[in-house]
């Protein structure tokens, strides 16, 4: 069961994923939540609204409900926290759980497959339809019309749908009139970075989740100075810099107010394209680039593919999705994984650091 405290202007609010009870189906792999607990500031006391148990009594009346926000605010792990809580009121109840992506390939296949009964069983006939990533369905016409029949269907029939995208369905350039209407007709929550004492609060989640042993003073000085549409997931990027150049001060010498000001310059984004960063690090790590976006799992080359999809994720505005296109249409999951991998790598493998560190600061330079 979920907990939800509030303490100092702040909402906790404990993060799970639904259970797949007989009848279910899940085509989605809800990323870790980076932390255990949505921390919701002032900015997200809509989060926090959405799931006290009179909301939850009540969402299918406010069906389709949909999650917008910046791409790590914790839109898949809130709607899957509600869908659970949802699915706990009632006995036998089923859900669905996919991605736009995963939404229209399955459509595609069903359509060759002369099987479209059997796709809008596993659609229509549950509880709870939970779609990630709506803006995956921008130029998938097709896709977007069985949606709409989909949307009917439940709604109809008093049905829960959740929807995550990253912006209000009107400014996704590329959805139908007839989308953007039926989700238009339910409910949105909009999510933002966290700031203040969420930013706070985080810092301090992440530190003790993760057993660094971190100042105080440097965990405020951290939530003090990031811009504030920092994310979760880029706050922990930031611990894990400031850890990996701790251990690497040998003379223990470090003055944390350089250091901290270093990490934070180094977050600036740049125009950079996944071609571009690929290269690079086809360059740096002696790999030519058919072998990098390629089949090959040999080790040296997974250790360059992840490296090349973590920079992309932190020098593009490009989805895991996208991503995974660029590299063979490797599956989201799969390119979320090597990036967490990859991520926690940099504090321990040393050449793989200074390469990283060399990539990013040439991208930020240019930009």
């Amino acid at each position: 069961m979920t907990t939800i405290e509030t303490e100092l202007s702040l909402s906790h609010i404990g993060l799970m994923q639904p259970s797949l009870r007989k009848g279910s189906y899940g085509f989605l792999v809800c990323p870790n939540p980076i932390v255990d607990t949505f921390v919701a500031g002032p900015e997200n006391q809509g989060a926090f609204e959405c799931v006290n148990p009179d909301s939850i009594a009540q969402l299918t009346l406010r069906s389709p409900v949909l999650f917008t926000g910046p791409s790590g605010t914790g839109k898949t792990s809130l709607a899957a926290t509600v869908a659970s809580l949802w699915m706990n009121e009632g006995s036998n109840r089923r859900i669905t759980m996919t991605s736009g992506a995963e939404f229209s390939r399955s459509l595609t296949r069903a359509i060759k497959a002369d099987d479209m009964e059997r796709f809008r069983q596993v659609h229509r006939d549950c509880d709870c339809l939970l779609l990630d990533n709506l803006h995956e369905l921008v130029g998938k016409p097709v896709a977007q019309e069985e949606l709409v029949h989909t949307l009917d269907h439940l709604v109809s029939d008093g049905k829960l749908v959740l929807l995550t995208s990253s912006e209000l369905a009107p400014l996704v350039q590329g959805l139908s009139t007839a989308v953007v209407s039926r989700i238009g007709s339910g409910h949105s929550i909009s999510l933002k970075p966290p700031s203040g004492s969420a930013r706070r609060a985080i810092l301090h989640l992440l530190a003790s989740q993760s057993n660094q042993k971190i100042a105080p003073d440097v965990l405020e000085r951290f939530a003090a100075e990031v811009p504030d549409e920092t994310t979760a997931l880029q706050l922990r990027g930031l611990l894990i810099r400031w850890a990996h150049q701790v251990r690497n001060d040998v003379e223990k010498n470090h003055r944390p107010t350089r250091m901290i000001s270093k990490i934070l310059d180094s977050q600036t984004a740049s125009p950079a394209s996944c071609e571009e960063i690929a290269k690079s690090v086809a360059r740096e790590m002696n790999v030519n680039m058919e072998t990098l976006i390629g089949p090959l799992r040999k080790s040296s080359v997974v250790r360059a593919r992840g490296l090349a999809m973590l920079l992309m994720r932190q020098l593009t505005q490009e989805s895991y999705e996208t991503i995974g296109g660029f590299f063979s249409g490797r599956d989201h999951t799969t390119v979320m994984h090597a990036c967490r991998k990859t991520e926690g790598d940099l504090g321990t493998d040393t050449e793989l650091s200074r390469i990283h560190d060399r990539i990013r600061a040439r991208f930020l330079r240019n930009g």
